[in-house]
């Protein structure tokens, strides 16, 4: 009757007595079926529905906007996370080779991301170090509770992150200039001689740098050995008199004697054009270029290749005529006293005394020069070679460095002018101060190291020459070995690029010394992000 009633109300339009009816009759329909009365009227009322669609966009709306901030933090910790590996992987990279690399790089991933930093709970970093191929990869994961999306079933959200750096060498020229003195020959302690300790110290240096390879890219290595003089000779190169020979050159007055010449000369296995013939059995040693009768308006010693200072011409250097002083068994040794004692310097002295300025009346290092190459055998064995004996004579040692590491004669094994970037760089290393003395590169004409006086000189000679080179852009690395002598620490922080690391260390020991060497080849290292 009801389902009736409604079709035909559906279709056909009524009348105000019809409608009137039809209420009365539901009137007692509902007194009859109260609850299915009721469930009709609520079906059919649509008042408070807008209400209730707010209510769920809003549900939906605040749902999203929690999950985005769960997610936006999630999103932070990533990048601080990925930061972190970044900073503790080029931590690693520069200190691959030492013991404490693992300790650096987890000290500098927590510096960078602090413990409950965004409440996040961390897993690693895990360390992965392949030292052939000089890569250090680390990995983390991080877990980010949420706040909002629980109620989706997540109660955290983990994120992981991971980086690579690979240890790229820039294009570097590099020597070693390495004292060969006497005391060189003395005890590091340890069981070791100081020249053993630096023999072992600049080794790990040249591995560090050339890593598991035998040669790098656009990475060369020379090496100068020094005490009173130097060795011009190229080492493994053995010098044959029958073979020295002359070259013209535009007419000058030689500074040695003031004769007029027009030639230099050059033995077979060296490039350095000389101001004399080499002689018979010359040992391969030359003299600073200075005239100390002239002051400072001429000094060649502090300038590089073959120059002209103030109109005096120096197109080469004076090679070190030997053999002409008693040695021992020649009668003139009964007028010293008797027969030599080793290591007797006042012997030394004195038999220098008698021998003409331009002698080898104390050693030539028993080691020549290495020009710039790419073997790293080649430059360890040359390392390995050395030996110590005679006197101290930085200004040498520097200047001859600094010949070695740039494209202009005599060593002209660097390349000039090249199209990528480059540093070029000299290590210096000594155990003791200035000694002029008998023998010494600049024949003796500042006096002995035993007057303040004369050892003042020789290093007013370094300082100039220092500034120099430094002023071309080469780097200058200092190191002072043992000596804690307080002027010769300030003399060597002066000549040194800066005072402090890592272009400056004094190395009381061979630990020091070890480390030094260590953290000036991390220095010399660039790094890159690979991943």
């Amino acid at each position: 009757m009801f389902l009736s009633v409604m079709k035909l109300a559906a279709v056909t339009p009524m009348k105000t007595s019809d409608s009137l009816s039809v209420r009365r009759w539901q009137s007692r329909f509902c007194q009859w079926q109260p609850l299915r009365c009721f469930a009709r009227r609520l079906l059919e009322d649509d008042r408070g529905a807008t209400a209730v669609y707010v209510v769920l966009g809003l549900t939906v709306m605040i749902a999203a906007m929690g999950t985005g901030l769960d997610a936006g933090r999630a999103y932070i910790v990533k990048s601080r996370l990925s930061s972190a590996l970044d900073a503790a992987a080029l931590a690693g990279g520069l200190t691959m080779f030492d013991a404490t690399r693992d300790d650096d790089i987890r000290k500098y991933f927590r510096v960078n991301f602090p413990d409950g930093f965004m409440g996040a709970t961390i897993t690693g970093p895990s360390i992965t170090v392949d030292e052939s191929n000089e890569t250090v990869l680390l990995r983390a994961s991080a877990d980010v509770s949420t706040s909002v999306m629980p109620i989706l079933g997540y109660d955290k959200i983990t994120v992981v992150a991971e980086t690579e750096v690979t240890r790229k060498m820039k294009a570097l020229d590099l020597v070693l200039s390495m004292d060969v003195s006497g005391s060189m020959g003395e005890s590091a302690g340890g069981g070791q001689t100081r020249l053993t300790a630096a023999k072992n110290a600049a080794k790990e240096l040249i591995d560090i740098l050339y890593g598991s390879a035998e040669t790098k890219d656009l990475l060369t290595i020379g090496l100068v050995p020094w005490n009173a003089k130097v060795k011009v000779m190229v080492q493994g190169q053995a010098y044959n008199h029958s073979l020295r020979h002359s070259n013209a050159v535009p007419a000058f007055t030689n500074p040695e004697n003031g004769q007029n010449q027009s030639v230099v000369w050059y033995a077979n296995n060296s490039p350095v054009p000389l101001l004399f013939e080499p002689p018979s059995g010359w040992k391969g040693c030359v003299f600073n270029r200075y005239k100390h009768s002239d002051g400072d308006t001429n000094d060649a010693d502090i300038h590089e290749g073959p120059t002209t200072v103030n109109g005096v011409s120096w197109p080469g250097w004076a090679p070190v005529y030997p053999g002409t002083y008693p040695a021992p068994g020649d009668p003139l040794s009964l007028l010293l006293g008797g027969e030599p004692v080793t290591g007797d310097d006042d012997y030394q002295s004195k038999r220098c005394g008698l021998a003409p300025k331009g002698s080898d009346c104390v050693s030539c290092p028993s080691v020549g020069i290495t020009p710039l190459q790419s073997s790293k055998t080649a430059i360890k064995n040359a390392v390995n070679g050395l030996t110590a004996g005679g006197n101290t004579n930085i200004p040498a040692g520097l200047a001859w460095a600094w010949e070695v590491v740039t494209p202009a004669a005599p060593f002209s094994e660097a390349v000039a002018n090249p199209t990528y970037d480059r540093d070029q760089a000299i290590v210096l290393l000594t155990d003791g101060i200035n000694c002029p003395n008998y023998g010494d590169g600049y024949k003796r004409v500042f006096g002995s190291c035993d007057s303040n006086s004369a050892r003042q000189k020789m290093d007013t000679r370094l300082r100039k020459l220092a500034a120099n080179i430094k002023e071309q852009g080469i780097l200058v690395y200092a190191i002072q070995f043992v000596d804690s002598d307080a002027d010769q620490i300030a003399l060597m922080k002066e000549i040194a690029t800066a005072p402090e690391a890592p272009y400056y260390y004094y190395a009381p020991n061979s630990g020091a010394l070890k480390s030094a060497f260590r953290e000036i080849a991390n220095h010399l290292s660039e790094l890159r992000l690979s991943k």
